[in-house]
């Protein structure tokens, strides 16, 4: 059965209005990894997988993701498919929504798109909510007074729509952000996009070297191909291993690595946390007897980027000689209350935890998310290869919408 996007929205036949040119509104990790696959000749094939966290609730931006897909990526000529749940679906927390077969190279630039639909859509049609740039700029004001002083990056693109983001990305300049994600977003303030490097590109690197050399290979492949100037920033929590590949990834760039990112997901422990409130091994963890202060405990401890985490990396790169490596925090600091819960705790362990936070929701988003779960030559020897904490989640509810059936 052969599925083209044209056929499949006849009965709903709305036109959207996509842009000539896709770049200005990826975010700069994405387009550096096009640019790195491209250089280094690597583009299999793989299977992305997108779901939201927050839910129940019906489902929107279904087809002009689609439709972003189609137009730039050019899967259905070139062996790709995708199947969706249909616009307007009931869908619950998590439940993938969506999965994309094609190659890496195709799709890689188009995630910040396709994904600022679906959340903005979804949360505007279930949560009646529309983005106030008042209040984007209050938020992030209240996280750069927060984190006194060290800068903070708004890395919030992909959770609203491409064609409101220059406006947002205004607002979060205005509230004291130093960067954007986007070179759309940048422009606003006279830059250029900034960011680190992505899951998507160690999850190649997996495929190609081996899971245990993701991490470190992404870099070293980054390190080869980006300008000199572009600060070398891995982003390490890949594996769970954060600690492990943030070392392996410093030794291999011999003291061109300029800082390690922090962006453990809800599912993960971070390696060297601690899973929940245990004074004796906080004490041989930080070799202090500290009192935590009640309300800040569940940013010590559990889940996610935590004290104790955050803690433990800085540690481990001073005794292992990269003190000059910095590190920077993201996931859950567009929460003033969180980013201030980390400054008190500087103070308690007489250790500066982080250099500059990257922020994402400083408004209300039903925000989703991607992950590559299986890499392969062709479509019929595609792999498990994922993010940890983040495999393969089926769904029979979802219907081919673009492309040809097996």
């Amino acid at each position: 059965m052969v599925i083209t996007l044209q056929q499949d929205l006849r009965k709903t036949p709305t036109k959207f209005n996509l842009p000539e040119n896709p770049k200005p509104y990826a975010d700069k990790y994405f387009d550096r990894t096009k640019q790195i696959l491209e250089a280094e000749k690597i583009n299999p094939f793989v299977r992305a997988q997108i779901m939201i966290r927050k839910g129940p609730g019906k489902v929107y931006g279904i087809n002009e993701a689609l439709a972003i897909l189609d137009k730039y990526g050019d899967i259905f000529r070139k062996d790709g498919r995708v199947w969706t749940l249909r616009e307007g679906a009931n869908y619950e927390p998590r439940e993938t929504l969506m999965f994309i077969e094609a190659r890496i190279q195709d799709i890689v630039d188009l995630e910040t798109m396709y994904l600022g639909v679906l959340a903005a859509e979804t949360t505007k049609k279930n949560d009646k909510h529309w983005i106030d740039l008042d209040l984007v700029t209050k938020n992030m004001a209240a996280v750069v007074q927060a984190a006194k002083g060290r800068p903070v990056m708004y890395f919030g693109a992909r959770h609203w729509r491409f064609d409101e983001d220059a406006a947002i990305a205004r607002a979060a300049f205005k509230g004291g952000a130093t960067d954007a994600s986007t070179d759309a977003g940048a422009a606003t303030a006279g830059k250029k996009g900034m960011g680190t490097t992505p899951h998507v590109l160690e999850n190649i690197m997996a495929y190609t070297y081996g899971y245990e050399r993701a991490v470190p290979e992404a870099m070293k492949a980054f390190d080869r191909v980006i300008d000199k100037n572009v600060p070398r920033i891995i982003l390490c929590d890949y594996r769970n291993h954060e600690i492990e590949d943030a070392l392996a990834t410093a030794r291999a760039l011999k003291g061109r690595l300029a800082g390690v990112r922090i962006d453990t997901c809800g599912e993960n422990v971070g390696q060297g946390a601690l899973g929940q409130a245990d004074l004796q091994k906080l004490e041989e963890l930080t070799g202090k007897n500290i009192k935590v202060p009640t309300e800040d405990e569940k940013y010590w401890f559990g889940n996610g980027v935590t004290v104790t985490g955050a803690y433990a990396m800085r540690k481990a790169l001073d005794e292992n000689g990269f003190k000059d490596v910095r590190v920077t925090l993201s996931s859950g600091f567009a929460e003033a209350k969180k980013v201030e819960a980390f400054v008190r705790a500087e103070e308690l362990l007489e250790t500066n935890l982080f250099a500059n936070l990257g922020v994402g929701q400083v408004f209300k988003s039903r925000a989703s998310k991607m992950d590559i779960v299986a890499v392969g030559e062709s479509l019929r020897s595609l792999i498990p290869i994922a993010k940890a904490g983040r495999g393969y989640k089926p769904n029979t509810r979802l219907e081919l919408r673009l492309g040809v059936e097996a």
